[in-house]
């Protein structure tokens, strides 16, 4: 009893006694470590040990989309590191940092004493001894590792100016979850590079070092993190780094709600896949994920986010039209005995409530006119009219406690009132691919509705029968066989025997009916199957398999005549790549994703540019794609034909409406679209490439061209002659004819007799008024 008393009476005289002695002892250790070093870890270049750093995946503005990465690094400069965030560091691990010479022994005895006493006085290893451990050491405590930690410090301090040090301890700290360096921190936390970030930014990152992952894990103990670095900005006042009033400006600073992560807006999620399939598969999995590689992409980000609306947007126009089927898959609260007015549904964590959002809630309240809805802490009332294309009255769509998806249609904030709609979670699947014509470029690519429900790309991997997007390639080895855009073919019933099948072919147009004599023109306008199928008849299929080649298509195609209508399965960026033959004049460009990859050290290690090749004549591809503009402002593309530009393009349906294609292009861009299943059914009922994929390419353009106006055109080409023809005859234009035109033709094939009264006769519906097409 007596020996405790005196204890706690010379407890600190005992306490300062003991710190000397541990002093002494230090200065013994650390020599006998100088004299006895062999086999400890050895300095030489810090700069040369290579960091795991993440890889990043560039927009075409240089702006990053993603990472791959084990550590997510990024590797700064110290003139990139503020002083502020210096300050901080400092003041937070190791306040005797510019004093020491790798050992801070005030901190070493400080936490010595706090272990001894059990309280919490702080960490005893200085900055420069964190460093050496990261580096070169295991983290678990032995007394072995605290000596070599010791020497390796002081080793480091030798070599390496203050300045020098606290840079590699930047770039080398573990700051929670696969996030190392100051860099790659400020961007997670803050959306941010380092050198903008400010003193409360600053008090953040350096307070979450000794435990980001727990104690103060910035999204997960909130009020630690926050308590955290308000002592952190404390002590910087108290060690005079920073003044009073910017000490109490930064205690009024927020702490960060959500991360800001290059992928957490999910932006070209099938492209970033792509381009890490390509990287593994190229330079392995060393490279990709700790290689700190840099990869500069074609993509452009408004173009991606445009595709990618439209794209779910048209499936979801789709969807609803093949009716509201989503009853029985709705999860119920009640039905699960929960609360309808206090659950929280997952999706609604750091929600953004904002118009044509998307978002499940849950029903609170049925009536005959209206829905309560709970978004949050919103509520939202949907009306009988926003759903009207369920053809249900609401009590038979919705009871109390359904989730579902629900439309954000306006939202009143100061009230917590939405008006809502109700939609569901389409079936059908689909792709949109955007190539510049000039470079090849991969501008936008979308394969599929949502990469979280499937990572099959359909933009590359899918292989579909194209349907009537074909036809264009058939009629371009036509317009080099003697054909002309006015030549007439007749359009009616006639049996063929393939000789290569030796099977009976019958081919029939969408509707069924047949129309007469044609020009060429009006063939591909309309989408007259027959007419293709007499055009491939005449030159053979082997020359059209020649041409499909000369278009750059490598799928497996046969010289059969049901070639002529699709029937073959062909990739959508192969059919892309094969339409940019039109804008660009006969030169086909293969399309690429990945414009240069530089490694650590910005050295380029692989760099792309465009492979263009002329496949046809100039005069030959200028004639197609004046008549695949005809398709557009007289044919089944018509849905395009209001866009503030030259367009062409082509629909393509396929038996059974089991695929729908649109590819249509500008001067500047060729854009393809395909909708279906990925199990082959119909979609549908008069679900054709006119009324399904062609609105997603207008809704596209419309976004590309209010942004960036059209400012080329297709001009003539010098071999090429324009003609003033009747449009129905193809022959030359009278006063008597009713649809004067003026057409596009090589040199030799323009028509040399005028239009009569009698060649008015054999064309059908010639006095009719309103031109009719096969909508496909």
């Amino acid at each position: 009893m007596l020996m405790k008393q005196f204890i706690l009476k010379h407890l600190k005289i005992i306490f300062i006694v003991g710190s000397i002695l541990i002093t002494i002892l230090l200065g013994i250790l650390v020599g006998l470590i100088l004299v006895y070093q062999k086999g400890f870890p050895q300095i030489r270049n810090l700069e040369d040990i290579k960091p795991v750093v993440m890889t990043t995946v560039y927009d075409d503005q240089n702006s990053a989309i993603k990472n791959f990465a084990i550590e997510k690094r990024v590797i700064v400069k110290s003139a990139d590191i503020p002083e502020i965030l210096k300050k901080a560091l400092v003041c937070a691990e190791d306040n005797q940092f510019y004093g020491h010479w790798g050992i801070n022994f005030r901190g070493f005895i400080r936490a010595v004493g706090g272990v001894v006493l059990r309280k919490k006085w702080g960490g005893g290893s200085s900055i420069t001894q964190q460093l050496a451990r990261g580096l070169f050491l295991t983290p678990e405590f032995t007394l072995s590792r605290k000596l070599k930690e010791m020497l390796l410090a002081i080793q480091i301090e030798k070599k390496y100016t203050k300045d020098q040090i606290l840079t590699f301890y930047c770039n080398k700290i573990f700051l929670g979850g696969s996030i190392y360096g100051v860099e790659a921190a400020a961007r997670f936390y803050f959306g941010k590079p380092v050198k903008e970030v400010n003193l409360a930014e600053a008090a953040l990152i350096a307070g979450i070092i000794p435990n980001p992952n727990g104690l103060y894990a910035v999204f997960k103990r909130p009020e630690n993190t926050l308590k955290r670095r308000n002592y952190i900005l404390l002590k910087m006042l108290l060690l005079k780094a920073i003044t009073k009033s910017e000490y109490q400006k930064a205690l009024t600073v927020k702490l960060p709600e959500k991360p800001f992560d290059a992928g957490s807006e999910s932006l070209a999620d099938y492209f970033t896949e792509d381009t890490r399939k390509y990287l593994e598969s190229k330079y392995g999995d060393n490279l990709l994920y700790k290689g700190g590689l840099k990869v500069f992409t074609t993509l452009n980000g408004e173009m991606q986010r445009w595709a990618e609306d439209a794209l779910r947007e048209g499936l979801r126009a789709l969807d609803k039209r093949r009716g509201w089927r989503s009853r029985d898959k709705l999860f119920n609260l009640i039905e699960n005995k929960l609360d309808v007015s206090t659950y929280q549904l997952p999706a609604w964590e750091n929600i953004k409530i904002e118009p044509d959002q998307i978002i499940e809630g849950v029903v609170m309240d049925v009536g005959k006119v209206k829905v309560i809805v709970r978004i949050a802490a919103f509520r939202g009332e949907m009306k009988s009219v926003a759903v009207k294309w369920t053809k249900r009255t609401l009590p038979r769509l919705l009871k109390s406690g359904d989730i579902a998806l629900f439309r954000i249609l306006a939202v009143d904030t100061a009230k917590k009132k939405l008006d809502l709609s109700l939609e569901q979670e389409p079936e059908v699947d689909g792709a949109i691919l955007v190539v510049d014509n000039k470079t090849g470029e991969i501008k936008a690519m979308v394969g599929g509705y949502a990469f979280q429900k499937s990572k099959f790309n359909r933009a590359i991997q899918a292989m579909r029968q194209t349907g009537s997007t074909f036809k264009p390639i058939i009629y371009t080895a036509a317009l080099e066989h003697g054909f002309s855009a006015a030549t007439i073919i007749q359009d009616e019933p006639f049996s063929f025997v393939d000789e290569w099948t030796g099977e009976l072919w019958e081919p029939r147009n969408h509707r069924e009916d047949f129309k007469g004599p044609l020009t060429m023109r009006r063939g591909l306008e309309q989408s007259r199957n027959v007419i293709t199928a007499r055009i491939l008849e005449t030159i053979t299929p082997a020359v059209g398999l020649e041409y499909a080649k000369k278009f750059g298509i490598t799928s497996d195609l046969k010289p059969y005549m049901s070639m002529a209508l699709g029937a073959f399965e062909v990739s959508l960026k192969e059919m892309v790549e094969a339409f940019t033959v039109f804008p660009n004049y006969g030169i086909r460009v293969n399309s690429y994703f990945i414009r240069s990859i530089s490694d650590l050290n910005n050295n380029i290690v692989e760099e792309n540019f465009p492979d263009r090749k002329q496949v046809v004549e100039k005069e030959t591809a200028f004639i197609m794609n004046y008549l695949l503009q005809g398709v557009v402002q007289s044919g089944t593309g018509w849905r395009a034909r209001g866009l503030p530009a030259p367009i062409g393009g082509k629909t393509g349906t396929t038996n059974d409406f089991t695929d729908a294609w649109f590819i249509g292009f500008s001067p500047t861009l060729t854009v393809g679209v395909w909708v279906g299943f990925d199990q082959k059914k119909s979609l549908g009922n008069e679900e054709t490439g006119s009324s399904t994929a062609a609105p997603i390419f207008v809704d596209f353009m419309e976004k590309y061209l209010s942004k960036y106006p059209e400012t080329n055109k297709f001009r003539i080409p010098s071999g090429v002659y324009m003609i003033t023809i009747d449009k129905y005859t193809g022959k030359l234009v009278t006063p008597d004819c009713l649809y004067p035109f003026s057409e596009a033709f090589l040199p030799g094939t323009e028509p040399l007799e005028f239009c009569n009264d009698e060649e008015h006769q054999k064309i059908y519906n010639y006095f009719k008024t309103e031109e009719e097409s096969d909508e496909d």
